[in-house]
């Protein structure tokens, strides 16, 4: 009877950690970029996204499980590059003809990894398509040097100066809308090993523009990192965060970005630590002054202790 009530204690505690996991982890549904479906081409503007993962293998069998997007919209021109492109023609004729031939296996489809060189490449001017140029299947090629070098360059700036905004936003939490929420992970039956945490955090500009981090197995390493801005700029409808999605990186460049971020929020980021032992510093100088100003002693005792020297 007792493992019974403690079977199913287990359950229901594994159930709510689910429930409060929910509560705080981010929507991360999204759709690949394409300049077809982008809603306006009239600003300037940038966008990137990675995706390494498929939330759900049997539903999303036709989608790209490693594929990255940048987008840069300038001077009413769109240019999009794409690392990790297979090209959907050739991969749903693979598909029809796997499944005839009875060898389909989910995602085995999409075969180009990311590897931090693009193989695709699209201009348009006011939609109108100047310039394509994508590597095909079969040919373990990038692009040109010069497109690639500027596609990593541009890639690694535009993350990195969001890592540094979203640093700030930690540094000024009481000001940023800033919430750190750590959901412990549920473990097997007789595992008594240590507990792992999800780790989310999110904060807000001034502009409405909003940051997301998170580490969703507890590795202590950010995965996923985000940031949109809500102002009907998007290519497509539920098309995810409009200014930057990583999700489920594996790329150790970018881990180096993002990689701390919830542990940083978390422990506290190094700026942080500085500001507080500045803090302590001055309170090192001001805290024996404050004691002799809220600490008196009555002439009475202050006489006796004197005379009893």
């Amino acid at each position: 009877m007792h493992k019974r009530k403690s079977g199913k204690s287990v359950i229901v505690l594994c159930l709510l950690l689910v429930l409060v996991s929910s509560l705080y982890s981010k929507d991360l549904s999204y759709k690949e970029i394409t300049l077809d479906n982008v809603s306006r081409y009239t600003e300037d503007r940038i966008a990137y996204q990675q995706v390494e993962y498929v939330i759900d293998p049997e539903v999303h069998q036709r989608q790209d499980t490693s594929s990255a997007s940048l987008l840069i919209i300038k001077d009413k021109n769109m240019y999009l590059f794409k690392d990790g492109f297979d090209d959907p023609r050739i991969v749903e004729e693979n598909r029809l003809i796997k499944e005839m031939e009875n060898r389909l296996v989910i995602n085995d489809m999409w075969t180009r990894p990311i590897d931090g060189k693009p193989d695709y490449l699209l201009i348009t001017d006011r939609r109108v398509e100047v310039l394509k140029k994508f590597i095909v299947e079969d040919k373990n090629e990038n692009l040109a040097e010069r497109y690639s070098n500027f596609y990593v360059k541009m890639r690694d700036s535009f993350i990195q100066k969001h890592v540094n905004i979203f640093r700030g936003l930690m540094i000024n939490r009481k000001d940023s809308d800033f919430k750190m929420n750590r959901v412990p992970l549920p473990k097997r039956l007789r595992d008594e090993g240590p507990t792992k945490y999800s780790t989310f955090a999110v904060a807000k500009t001034k502009d409405g523009q909003v940051y997301y981090a998170e580490d969703s197995d507890g590795d202590g390493i950010t995965e996923t990192f985000s940031v949109e801005l809500p102002d009907g700029f998007h290519w497509g409808s539920k098309s995810g965060p409009n200014i930057l999605f990583i999700l489920k990186n594996r790329q150790e460049n970018i881990k180096g970005m993002i990689g701390t971020l919830t542990k940083e929020a978390y422990e506290g980021t190094p700026e942080e630590e500085k500001i507080i032992n500045k803090q302590f510093d001055q309170l090192d100088k001001e805290i024996p002054a404050l004691m002799d100003d809220i600490i008196r002693m009555d002439f009475d005792t202050e006489r006796v202790l004197n005379e009893a020297k």
